[in-house]
């Protein structure tokens, strides 16, 4: 008897979120899918599941390539002088990939207008520990694509989907695909820049379908939608073929993706313990998506909603939510 359905019907009927899908998978495959209404295979919006295939890449191209962790950003873009060089020197690849690189965790790029690098040299620096930060992960991807000479299209293709067989997965989705709508406007955001003091005139009209297009400002707005923290669209399959990957590797490369870092605040090198994990690591995204693995029970969990897709604010706790999924499964497996 399937645990995940009845949560999942029961949470569109509490409006947790309206539609969403799952695949529950061990390390030989998939044992259960399913939608909460019609056959799925839809395609969603990623949001921050974007990051963990930038980590993997970034990953895979240390491996290739010698790159070690400890290099800078500044080293690996040839930048170390002036005020933006000394910045990037301090910043480690294995510090933006835990989220310990002391930058904010987010800055309405797109409502500045100025170069990326010309804002980052400017924002605070702050004190040592973990601060989530979708900042990081877009410098990622400038460190990715100066190394390699490549587009971050043409790198999460080489690097992630070609290697582990992902084909459901792409920037900028072809709108004849099945796609679900991910969020009705930027209600959230604009919140976020009128509470900086900062104003933006091209948010998209309120009680709008949103499809296609990432519901992140910075991704939509600034970075054509393509980036490392938010962009890629996805099917459930996509997303459980990664963490598929990640539940049987034992390559020394990647193992870091799932396994605690010091002084981190349960981060790995890409996933993270805790919050809606009860057991074994994940990754969340914004728009109501997750990606939930426990090596020691050897099962994983993707999840993938719209939650966003309502006209009213607050949105329920999809973080409860997650939790108690993967606290029923996580019960049921060991």
């Amino acid at each position: 008897m399937s645990i995940v359905a009845p949560l999942m019907r029961r949470a569109v009927e509490e409006a947790v979120f309206p539609y969403g899908e799952w695949m529950l998978f061990d390390r030989s495959g998939v044992l259960e899918t399913g939608a909460t209404e019609g056959e799925g295979g839809r395609w969603f919006d990623l949001a921050s599941l974007t990051k963990l295939y930038t980590a993997t890449a970034v990953l895979a191209l240390a491996s290739e390539q010698g790159i070690s962790l400890e290099n800078s950003a500044g080293e690996l873009l040839g930048t170390t002088e002036g005020v933006l060089g000394r910045r990037l020197c301090e910043i480690s690849l294995r510090a933006l990939l835990t989220h310990t690189a002391r930058l904010p965790a987010w800055y309405p790029f797109y409502a500045d207008g100025r170069s990326f690098f010309e804002i980052l040299a400017e924002l605070p620096t702050g004190e040592a520990g973990m601060v989530y930060s979708d900042i990081g992960y877009m410098l990622l991807r400038e460190v990715l694509c100066a190394v390699t000479g490549l587009t971050l299209q043409e790198i999460v293709r080489r690097y992630v989907s070609g290697p582990l067989g992902i084909e459901e997965l792409c920037f900028h989705p072809d709108r004849a695909l099945p796609l679900v709508p991910s969020c009705r406007d930027n209600a959230v955001e604009e919140t976020m820049c009128r509470e900086r003091g900062m104003d933006f005139d091209r948010f998209r009209p309120h009680f709008t379908d949103v499809i296609g297009e990432p519901n992140d400002g910075n991704a939509y707005y600034y970075f054509d939608s393509v980036s490392g923290h938010a962009g890629l669209f996805g099917t459930c399959k996509a997303v459980a073929g990664l963490g598929q990957f990640y539940l049987n590797t034992e390559d020394p490369a990647f193992l870091g993706a799932v396994t605690p870092q010091p002084g981190c605040a349960g981060r790995c090198l890409g996933f993270h313990t805790g919050g809606a994990f009860p057991t074994g690591c994940g990754h969340t995204g914004f728009t109501g998506t997750s990606l939930w693995i426990d090596r020691e029970a050897g099962i994983g969990l993707a999840m993938l909603t719209n939650r966003l897709y309502y006209d009213h604010l607050p949105q329920a706790d999809m973080n409860a939510f997650r939790r108690e999924v993967h606290t029923a499964l996580a019960k049921e497996f060991y």
